[in-house]
């Protein structure tokens, strides 16, 4: 099994723990050399020079190795060259020495290869050593205790050792190896944990992976029979329209006495594809024939019809046309964030980020969270919105069970019914995923990311799937990026009882809303000022558990966002304006956003301003979101609407949700798949970005098609305002 040995932070590697001294020279190689196998072999050999604990197999395997180091033997030269070690750049951020993981498990499948040879043949293969051999990745804290170079360096180093060695073993011969070393005095060196990365987890000994794929093999039955059923009635669709168009060229023949030529009877994907709706019924000689529930349900899993419906350039009721591109732009923006922040964490000049955050335009990434309040806004908009439209209507009016207090707390179950279903088995898909591709890659991988989704996610997955992960410690959390899931549904459950009480005492729904958001603004206020936070460019996450990703601090966005679609409704989404209105709006509206996102720069705020800007800025933000919707949405935004409305747009838009799901699951598995650091430049930068957005819809497109998309059908077939054809 898979091994982990974790170590007091209090036990320090080197003998000595004084300070530099004058009698000492600074030696920088001895200095950040951890691990020599050379120096170790002269002393090894000789039991009597060494007082090591390690397990009589360990010690066996490892005195042919340090006599092949001694003899220069080529399989003991690799193991060495696959070793890491310091190279440059530990004082600007180089701190991933993992040599070559992929060369060490080559060589062990050479072993594996050379088994069963005889010694004679054995020879022949001097490359592959006497012995397995394993990548062991160790991460430890280097202590520099020179004055003018004194600080803390986290290392994670990479070892190919005997496959005989446990990560104890390892351990101790790490001690051995630094207190065998020339007597250093300029650092301190404390070990944290040692993995073995050769024999540990495997996806056929998880009960989660087996879920996915049972879970994942009927899902794809379902599209397989949904797809050849949908096909089929389109077939009959098109035979229909031949044969009349047959018969009507039968009497047209009839009368001129000419044949017809232009009849073409082959039916091709195209021409399947060209049927944009049927009744959902094989009898086609009955049309108003009502389809079976079981029929229509089978149909929501056809590829043909979720394609048709996700690369529709039609706006769809259920949204408003600017919403597409103000979602896009916001996920692209969030996508930005994230890949800037996840490829510092391994980049081998850490202090890149340093030198960036000097530059007037890195506040775009460091003020990335308004692009969450831009989702915010656009959930309680678009719920408000859909809400007081669809009561507007008669049918619904007409539904007693919509009426009185039980009406009204089905209509809270019913839509809190619909978001879960609606958004839940895609998530817990990825949640999966997440689980069991964090657990491979830790058991694995010589990088070792902070997040630990590989223990959490198995843990506490069911505090994702009601929710309410944000209330809990980061250390217990399970896929981090998705506290604003958690958020959004805790608003959107707040917001449809203030929709619910406005739909018949609307002053009584608005002085809720109010209320709501002045205690939002004044619970952030008394947070600020007790944490002393202090909005800057370079901690743009300070006090992330106390005012970044709880939901009475970022409520805000949310309510002006139902205001904003109750305000649309009213309007019927036509307001006239002037032309000095039109400007003095979108004047303000832009002015507003650019200070909110670039105004730290070159400024360090008071505690006054600190609660100003903490507290205000969420919704000053949103705020200036409405106008661009609202002028947008009632053709004030000329060259901004048009592009926010561009329909080219809207399938992009439609897989925001899985999109955002996926996006940081696939750069976590390009890093850790890669097992290396990178050299951060801005060019590099942006091309991650494009490669990781890239990826991430084409992995959404899947995840839309086979989970997402079926699930929203079938919702709708179950949903009260259903309308059958017989009706």
């Amino acid at each position: 099994m898979f091994k982990v040995r974790n170590f007091d932070e209090s036990k320090d590697l080197d003998n000595s723990n004084n300070f530099p001294s004058n009698e000492v020279p600074f030696d920088m190689d001895d200095v950040l050399e951890i691990w020599n196998p050379r120096n170790v072999a002269q002393v090894w050999d000789s039991k009597s020079d060494r007082d090591v604990n390690v397990s009589s197999n360990c010690d066996m395997a490892l005195v042919k190795y340090f006599r092949g180091v001694l003899n220069g033997d080529n399989w003991a030269l690799k193991m060495m060259d696959a070793d890491g070690r310091h190279t440059w750049g530990l004082f600007w951020g180089s701190r991933y020495w993992v040599g070559s993981p992929d060369l060490c498990r080559e060589m062990n499948r050479e072993v594996k290869d050379t088994v069963g040879l005889f010694e004679s043949d054995r020879k022949e293969h001097l490359a592959a050593p006497p012995f397995g051999v394993d990548v062991n990745s160790v991460n430890l804290r280097l202590d520099i205790l020179k004055p003018g170079l004194n600080g803390t360096h986290d290392v994670t180093l990479g070892l190919c050792l005997p496959d005989h060695c446990t990560v104890d073993d390892v351990s101790i011969l790490l001690n051995f190896a630094v207190n065998t070393s020339a007597k250093n005095v300029h650092r301190k060196i404390v070990l944290s944990h040692v993995r073995n990365l050769s024999d540990g987890y495997t996806l056929w000994s998880d009960h989660t992976f087996y879920i996915i794929l049972i879970t994942s093999s009927f899902v794809l039955v379902f599209v397989v029979f949904g797809t050849i059923y949908d096909a089929a009635l389109r077939y009959q669709v098109l035979r229909t329209d031949q044969q009349k168009r047959k018969d009507s060229s039968v009497i047209v023949e009839m009368k001129s006495l000419r044949p017809s030529e232009d009849l073409d009877d082959a039916i091709t994907i195209s021409k399947l594809w060209s049927v944009k709706s049927h009744n959902g019924s094989l009898d086609l000689v009955n049309q108003r024939d009502v389809p079976r529930p079981l029929s229509e349900a089978l149909l929501s899993f056809s590829i043909l019809l979720n394609i048709s419906k996700l690369a529709s350039w039609e706006v769809g009721d259920d949204t408003l046309a600017p919403i597409h591109g103000l979602r896009l732009i916001s996920l692209f923006w969030v996508i930005l964030v994230h890949t800037c922040l996840l490829a510092n964490e391994i980049s081998d000049n850490i202090m890149f980020r340093t030198k960036a955050e000097s530059d007037f335009l890195y506040q775009t990434i460091s003020n990335g969270t308004y692009a969450v309040d831009t989702f915010f806004f656009m959930s309680g908009c678009l719920v408000s919105f859909l809400y007081f439209r669809t009561i507007a209507k008669q049918r619904m009016r007409e539904l007693q069970i919509t009426k009185g207090f039980i009406g009204q707390f089905l209509q809270f179950l019913g839509m809190m019914w619909y978001r879960y279903f609606r958004l839940t088995p895609p998530y817990l898909l990825v949640i999966g995923f997440v689980q069991i591709s964090m657990k491979w890659y830790h058991a694995h991988s010589v990088i070792e990311l902070p997040a630990l989704d590989h223990d959490t996610c198995e843990k506490f997955w069911w505090r994702n799937a009601l929710y309410v992960n944000t209330y809990f410690p980061m250390e217990d959390r399970c896929m981090v990026w998705s506290w604003y899931l958690a958020n959004d549904t805790q608003f959107y459950t707040v917001g449809i009882i203030i929709l619910i009480v406005a739909a018949s005492f609307l002053y009584v729904g608005a002085a809720l809303g109010v209320l709501f958001l002045v205690g939002s603004w004044i619970i952030t206020a008394i947070v600020t000022l007790n944490t002393e936070h202090v909005p800057t460019i370079e901690e743009p996450f300070a006090h992330y558990e106390s005012l970044y990703d709880k939901p009475w601090t970022r409520i805000g966005p949310y309510l002006i966002g139902m205001a904003t679609g109750w305000f649309l409704f009213k309007t019927k989404c036509q307001i006239k304006m002037n032309m000095v209105t039109v400007a003095f709006g979108w004047t303000i509206s832009l002015a507003t956003m650019l200070s909110i996102v670039y105004g730290l720069y070159g400024n360090t705020f008071g505690p006054v301003l600190s609660i100003m800007y903490t507290t205000l800025s969420h919704s000053g933000w949103a705020l200036s979101v409405a106008w661009v919707l609202v002028a947008c949405v009632t053709r004030h935004g000329g060259i901004i609407n048009s592009f926010l409305s561009w329909k080219y747009l809207y399938p992009l838009s439609r897989l925001t949700y899985c999109a955002y799901l996926v996006h940081p699951a696939l750069m976590r598995s390009m890093i850790l798949r890669g097992e290396s650091s990178l050299h951060l430049t801005q060019g590099l930068v942006a091309m991650l970005f494009f490669g990781v957005t890239v990826a991430s819809y084409m992995v959404s497109i899947v995840l839309s098609l086979l989970f997402e998309a079926p699930m929203v059908s079938l919702l709708r077939i179950v949903h009260p305002m259903r309308r059958w054809k017989n009706d």
